[in-house]
């Protein structure tokens, strides 16, 4: 394989850098469109008893204190003037299924705006069964409060017994049996007036609180919401990036690539431990900044659905970073894996190659071994082959000589 040059070494580490930089942007964008922006998450927690409870408490107190503010030239009758004695009697009829229903419409609400379905970022929250069920049980309500305090002194008891007794008479005390159900009558008379004053519904305006703590809420926030779409892309372009510029060795490819991934995703783990622990500060902050005084008494609903939600997202942003950690691993893991694999290869190879040429060259000399075995035998039968052929040379030599006498002789003769 070839090497990377030291230029593309060099592009490989700044986009290395920014990749680790928006990783935890990266993360954080799959809780934020699946989770936060799911209306099924809220609607699972309408059925949180801590929830419903802290509902309770809040419409009470919102009810209480609509009781306990008086008019214009009006002022509070004393059976009211303890407001916690009034926010316990409320509850009973701050149901549980009026309180689910209502954080589902309100959740409903304020996703609709927060997804871009709906202009408006103000939450309408309908009173009217609240004031129904306080209405049907006014007398319930009054007896609940007479009887949660202390019992009247003899000079409380002789104002209870004035011919015309008004509210505005009436001590926070507990009356005598005897004069406990015309009492009752008369405060519960000024508790039905006093509800028709309230309003059928109450607004919680969340883009005044956006307003109040950035410029340009809407455009900014579609910005931001974008921006979190797009980041997770971006994210994998730059590693498809570092890919390229390392693709001339693969195998440095893979480990700068499984290095890159586990050092992120153990960074994000550890940031994300630091969130997790400070979750509950900064989800309170954040609320405070959003909603102004008014909307106190509704602040701790939202404080509490957006501390679960918020921990929901922290914990799917670990699982996200723990998987990424796991993918990082397994790239360095197989890559380390494939290279030694590679290398017994050779190494194998290597072997075959060498033991091949030690068999040749035991050939070799075993083949020149014989040759120098059967050089003598050779050359001893090249001795023998010659030999005849010099008995024959003398034999055919001393043959001529004798036959030329024979010839002359027979010339004579002739």
């Amino acid at each position: 394989m070839e090497k990377n040059s030291i230029w593309q070494k060099l592009l490989a580490f700044f986009l290395s850098i920014l990749a680790a930089a928006i990783i935890l942007p990266a993360i954080f964008a799959v809780p934020l469109e699946f989770l936060i922006m799911n209306e099924s998450t809220y609607t699972a927690l309408s059925t949180n008893t801590k929830l419903l409870e802290t509902g309770q408490e809040a419409f009470s107190g919102y009810i209480a204190a609509q009781l306990n503010t008086p008019g214009e030239n009006e002022s509070v009758p004393p059976v009211f003037s303890n407001e916690e004695v009034l926010v316990q009697g409320i509850k009973p009829f701050i149901t549980y299924e009026w309180l689910s229903m209502t954080l589902t419409d309100v959740s409903s609400q304020l996703l609709q705006f927060f997804n871009f379905k709906q202009p408006f970022g103000i939450v309408e929250i309908d009173l009217n069964d609240v004031k129904e069920n306080v209405l049907n049980g006014k007398e319930d309500l009054v007896e609940s409060i007479l009887s949660s305090s202390a019992p009247c002194s003899s000079d409380e008891v002789k104002q209870l017994t004035s011919t015309n007794l008004s509210v505005r008479d009436v001590p926070l005390c507990n009356p005598p049996e005897e004069l406990k159900a015309d009492v009752t009558a008369v405060v519960s008379d000024y508790v039905e007036t006093f509800l028709y004053k309230i309003p059928d519904g109450y607004q919680i305006n969340v883009e005044e609180g956006i307003q109040n703590s950035m410029t340009n809420p809407i455009v900014s926030y579609s910005l931001i919401r974008w921006l979190f779409r797009i980041i997770p892309i971006v994210w994998l372009v730059l590693l498809i990036l570092i890919g390229v510029c390392l693709r001339k060795n693969r195998s440095e490819m893979r480990t700068w690539i499984g290095r890159l991934l586990t050092i992120s995703a153990a960074i994000c783990l550890i940031l994300l431990l630091i969130l997790l622990i400070g979750s509950e500060q900064f989800t309170a902050l954040l609320i405070n900044q959003t909603l102004t005084s008014e909307n106190g008494a509704f602040g701790t609903i939202l404080l509490i659905a957006l501390q679960a939600v918020t921990y929901k997202a922290l914990i799917w942003m670990g699982i996200i970073s723990a998987g990424i950690f796991l993918v990082g691993f397994l790239i360095l893991f197989f890559n380390k894996w494939n290279v030694q694999r590679k290398i017994a290869a050779e190494r194998k190879q290597e072997e075959i190659q060498y033991q091949e040429t030690s068999q040749e060259m035991l050939e070799a000399k075993q083949a020149m071994a014989e040759a120098v075995e059967e050089e003598p035998m050779l050359e001893d039968q090249a001795e023998e082959v010659e030999e005849p052929k010099e008995v024959k040379k003398e034999e055919t030599g001393t043959k001529k000589p004798a036959k030329k006498p024979a010839r002359k002789t027979k010339k004579k003769e002739e």
